[in-house]
């Protein structure tokens, strides 16, 4: 097997695992934390979002180092020590009986989660000229599986094994996926150290709003699965059926956000990017905010699916505006966005929920959208000129 293909498929195996691990646990970690914690309800709701966003925010803040050290070390290397790190701390989060403990744990978790950054580096330097895209689209098509995948089996697998059986199930699968980069990727070089790349991006008012369309739909995508074990008791749903329906509801509605998202940027072409992303957004916040009004389960989960498969298809979109017109620096602050929303979901859904109702986060997430709409309207009324 020629070496390109070899690196690609182990290394997209390895991030189909990582992140198939990484949403195993995420679905009945909500769950796990109020079971250990000692503190009231109200408390415990603030430890749930910092320890779920700590993670994705210290993702966030070193995937770039992890690229930069590409320079000075082996990838593989970089790689492996990576996925190695990550299963430890899986499987002790598993024996975790405080939630300072917990809390460590994740951060560790998060440093460590960049090093994707070089996962991506050895698929793209494996790669010729004329398969660059393709091996990239496969590499991410992995990433996206195992988000979709790991919920639904995360809540099955803590019902079949316990919370420490499932920690542990995480740790064996990132394990394994260890042994096989080990085994079959080949390494590469490391990449040419290159003069810092000049002129950054130019944070006009256009490039702040798009990051905030960004950061929003972010949000909404990921405020969930923090405050779901308290939708599910307004629904009056008891505990154990609560955490089997977990991973099924959040498959539901990232399969929407995928399909959602392939569709409206197709769509886009024929309808224009402005005038699509204009009605998504006012689709997610219609749909965002009527989650209050929700009577049920059913209801509730359908409203969910409508809503993120609206609202996930804003982020290309929003990439595609400025990656016609702008440097590297400013496609580099926008993505940003993603990180930071996904850090920052269940940190706000939780601090609201602490102090307010269900509804009131409902209608403030939507609040935070609509901000983002007016700016878009304000700033995009007409497409910027190519500079040449």
């Amino acid at each position: 097997m020629a070496v390109h293909r070899r690196n690609l498929i182990f290394i997209s195996f390895s991030q189909f695992a990582s992140n198939f691990s990484f949403n195993f646990i995420n679905v009945f970690l909500p769950f796990f934390i109020f079971k250990i914690s000692p503190h009231s309800s109200q408390h415990t709701l603030l430890w749930v979002g910092a320890i779920m966003g700590c993670g994705s925010l210290c993702s966030a803040m070193t995937a770039t180092f992890w690229g930069s050290l590409t320079h000075r070390f082996s990838p593989k290397m970089l790689y492996l020590r990576a996925l190695l790190a990550n299963g430890i701390l899986f499987f002790l989060m598993g024996f975790s009986t405080s939630l300072y403990m917990l809390f460590i744990l994740r951060i560790l978790h998060g440093l460590f989660g960049g090093a994707s950054t070089t996962g991506m580096i050895i698929v793209s330097s494996s790669a010729t000229k004329d398969r660059l895209s393709a091996d990239i689209g496969f590499f991410q098509s992995f990433m996206t599986l195992g988000q979709l995948s790991g919920p639904l089996l995360g809540s099955v697998g803590v019902v079949l094994l316990g919370y420490r059986g499932a920690f542990i199930s995480a740790s064996v699968i990132l394990f394994a996926s260890l042994l096989f980069c080990h085994l079959y990727v080949i390494d590469v070089p490391r990449l040419p150290k290159k003069e810092k790349a000049s002129g950054g991006p130019i944070l006009d008012k256009r490039i702040f709003v798009g990051w905030v369309i960004c950061f929003g739909a972010m949000i909404q995508l990921t405020f969930l699965p923090s405050v779901l074990p308290n939708v599910f008791e307004t629904f009056n749903i008891e505990q154990s059926a609560a955490i089997k329906l977990a991973g099924i509801v959040v498959m539901l509605y990232t399969t929407t956000s995928m399909i959602g998202t392939y569709v409206w940027s197709r769509l886009s072409s024929k309808i224009g990017e402005y005038r699509m992303i204009t009605y998504l957004l006012v689709l997610g916040i219609i749909l965002q905010a009527s989650l209050a009004f929700s009577r049920g389960i059913t209801d509730f989960t359908v409203i969910r699916m409508l809503q993120t498969g609206m609202v996930a298809a804003t982020f290309p979109l929003v990439i595609s505006i400025f990656a016609g017109e702008s440097k590297g620096g400013t496609i580099g602050f926008i993505n940003s966005a993603r990180f930071a929303g996904n850090a920052m979901g269940p940190i706000i859904a939780t601090s609201v929920l602490a102090y307010f109702s269900l509804s009131t986060l409902y209608f403030f997430i939507s609040g935070i959208t609509l901000l983002a709409l007016l700016g878009f309207r304000t700033f995009f009324k007409q497409p910027a000129v190519v500079s040449c």
